[in-house]
């Protein structure tokens, strides 16, 4: 898949990219490639299809037939970022958001913090550390109205470290694949949690992540 191709499958499935928008994931690629030379960020058999793999996956989080929730002007934290996925390019398309992009590997953090620079993209930094610990801090504690993050951790797990970072009501979006029943049910006992949704990647004109069960899981915290 190339950028052109990107655009068509995002506005098959109600996501239109504006010209800007297109070049900016375009650079973003390139400079993800670059990094990944000199740091591990994605896998280098996925390098070639990285924007079928790796941006249009993130971008499923902006398709109305996947996730229907606004995050427009919403403060949202990228929790285990790795090379910036999928929060660069979220906020490339949703220029009102306030993004940040949370790991704990240092060196990672800053290849994200370059590449956001060299995008010279506004409302979004990068930090190092762990989400459990960020959350003890006054700055993050309850802070952000929604969590994003691509196969981190088991569900469970994600959903203990980033409740401290949500507000309440907060919801964490969760990218992940294959048999989830066990991961979900897990989490469902947790005592803050309200409901967890599992929602298959179906999109219209390209059948990948259906074919690989990849899906988006929605845990929805208490108030």
């Amino acid at each position: 898949m190339l950028l052109q191709g990107l655009a068509d499958f995002c506005a098959a499935n109600e996501l239109s990219l504006d010209a800007a928008m297109l070049t900016q994931l375009g650079k973003y690629a390139g400079y993800l490639l670059s990094w990944n030379t000199r740091i591990n960020l994605i896998s280098r058999k996925d390098e070639e299809n990285i924007f079928a793999r790796h941006i249009l996956h993130s971008l499923v989080l902006r398709m109305p037939a996947i996730c229907d929730y606004d995050f427009t002007n919403k403060r949202v934290a990228d929790v285990g970022t790795g090379g910036g996925l999928p929060g660069i390019p979220i906020r490339i398309v949703t220029p009102s958001i306030s993004m940040t992009l949370i790991d704990s590997v240092q060196k990672k953090i800053a290849a994200c913090q370059d590449m956001i620079e060299q995008l010279g993209l506004s409302n979004i930094r990068a930090i190092a550390g762990r989400a459990e610990e960020l959350a003890k801090l006054p700055e993050y504690a309850g802070a952000f109205d929604a969590i994003v993050s691509r196969a981190v951790a088991p569900l469970e797990e994600l959903t203990k470290w980033t409740q401290g970072l949500l507000k309440p009501s907060g919801v964490l979006f969760s990218l992940k694949g294959g048999d989830l029943n066990e991961e979900i049910k897990r989490t469902k006992r947790l005592n803050y949690v309200v409901s967890v949704e599992e929602i298959p990647l179906a999109l219209n004109g390209y059948d990948e992540f259906s074919r690989e069960e990849k899906k988006l899981i929605r845990v929805q915290l208490k108030r």
